[in-house]
């Protein structure tokens, strides 16, 4: 088995050490939040603060998750880009897009909300930061992923299910 491709060819999707991980079953009754990122996708890298900032204000009514999709970034690589940009975040490697597709994620950086029960609630981009790529403004006007974990986390329909996100496209998306 090549490191840092554990359980690729099974379809799953694992953590860091290769172990299979269902992140709707370990919430505790928690709003589920994926973050798809790739590590070499500049726009996704420079939302890692934005990233950061949001896990830590809804760490007690949402569990967060970095999902890594690209197939040819290995686990080595996905630390390596965890301690390069300071995250403290769960992070998993999806390589056969399950959460992709479940998210119905198109690009890097995008981001999905679940309920407790894994009903997708939003998905898309997180601010509006980036509307155009290689062109962002001086701050984001729109905060849509804060919007909706104020609404999913006291039990509110999401005013704007679906948000296209402006970023680096996914390889071999099905």
């Amino acid at each position: 088995m090549v490191p840092g491709q554990e359980n690729q060819a099974t379809g799953r999707v694992v953590d860091l050490n290769g172990h299979a991980v269902d992140p709707f079953q370990r919430t505790s009754g928690k709003v589920v939040v994926l973050v798809f990122v790739r590590t070499d996708c500049p726009i996704a890298n420079r939302y890692a603060p934005t990233i950061q900032e949001i896990s830590r204000k809804y760490r007690k009514s949402a569990e967060f998750y970095l999902v890594y999709p690209v197939r040819t970034e290995t686990s080595e690589r996905v630390k390596q880009h965890l301690k390069e940009y300071g995250y403290r975040l769960a992070a998993l490697r999806d390589p056969n897009y399950e959460l992709v597709r479940r998210a119905q994620t198109q690009v890097t950086p995008e981001a999905a909300v679940f309920s407790p029960g894994g009903k997708l609630l939003y998905h898309g981009r997180i601010n509006d930061w980036y509307t155009e790529f290689a062109r962002a403004k001086r701050e984001p006007t729109t905060q849509e992923l804060v919007d909706a974990l104020n609404a999913a986390t006291i039990g509110k329909p999401v005013a704007n299910a679906a948000v296209p996100a402006v970023g680096c496209f996914l390889p071999d998306r099905p």
